[in-house]
């Protein structure tokens, strides 16, 4: 078992590398789809050119505006979304809230679920490795996601990356993680909005998983980057080693399971 697990995170070392190093693989990004649904529980979508090779499951941050076709909040990430499909992965995107005092807590989860709902559908429900990957409040949605999968009928992920979370969601609870789904929660040294807070008590609900399955990493300031709550929507280099690689990796680890 253990000689396979290091096997597994070299494959998705060497993975990572060779498509953060190329930019991607040479599939080609169709456009932006949607969003589809209605209301808060719309969605939008991301297509490879060809067959997907793994569905992304991207959360966005909590937004305090509604988004507009200036605005898109997709935009935000669309650098990073454009290089996730360039690596053969279809994208999630779901809105969750409309952005005009929005409430948090279980309202917006069953919205949160609704869009994946559709975007799952419209998809064709491939039979291909999930990961959930959110950055913020969105990171807290992808944990609550991984562990009611089953009650919502959806598929469970295989891996989950937490991106400065927000914490745990008021009023949920979360269920038990299968010890082989590989989980990295990720905090600011420099993030003033989250800090740790979120992703400590994200950790502590995660103690009971085997430490081959789960990473908790600090990411720090360097010369030309400060690790704030800003960093992740960043798209320059020092981005992409920090928060794009590691999901590359946790891609490939999903779809070596």
């Amino acid at each position: 078992m253990i000689l396979r697990a290091s096997m597994l995170v070299a494959t998705a070392v060497l993975f990572a590398l060779s498509v953060s190093a190329s930019g991607g693989t040479r599939a080609a990004a169709t456009h932006l789809a949607g969003p589809f649904g209605t209301g808060a529980g719309e969605v939008w979508l991301l297509r490879p050119a060809g067959q997907p090779k793994s569905i992304v499951v991207f959360g966005h941050g909590w937004k305090l505006f509604p988004p507009s076709p200036t605005r898109p909040w997709v935009g935000q990430f669309r650098p990073w979304l454009e290089h996730l499909v360039q690596g053969g992965n279809a994208v999630i995107f779901p809105r969750y809230q409309l952005g005009v005092g929005d409430p948090s807590g279980q309202a917006t989860l069953d919205a949160y679920r609704q869009g994946l709902d559709i975007g799952f559908r419209r998809l064709g429900s491939p039979r291909v490795p999930v990961i959930a990957a959110g950055y913020s409040y969105g990171a807290s949605l992808a944990l609550a996601y991984a562990t009611d999968a089953r009650r919502w009928r959806l598929p469970r992920p295989l891996a989950i990356d937490c991106i400065f979370p927000a914490g745990p969601i008021a009023g949920t609870q979360l269920a038990p993680i299968p010890p082989s789904v590989h989980v990295l929660i990720q905090v600011g040294a420099a993030d003033v909005d989250a800090g740790r807070a979120g992703g400590d008590a994200l950790w502590r609900l995660l103690t009971a998983l085997p430490a081959t399955g789960k990473r908790y990493q600090v990411v720090r300031s360097q010369p030309g980057f400060v690790a704030d709550h800003a960093a992740p929507k960043r798209s320059d280099a020092v981005a992409r080693r920090t928060f794009w690689l590691p999901l590359d990796g946790l891609i490939a680890l999903a779809r070596a399971a």
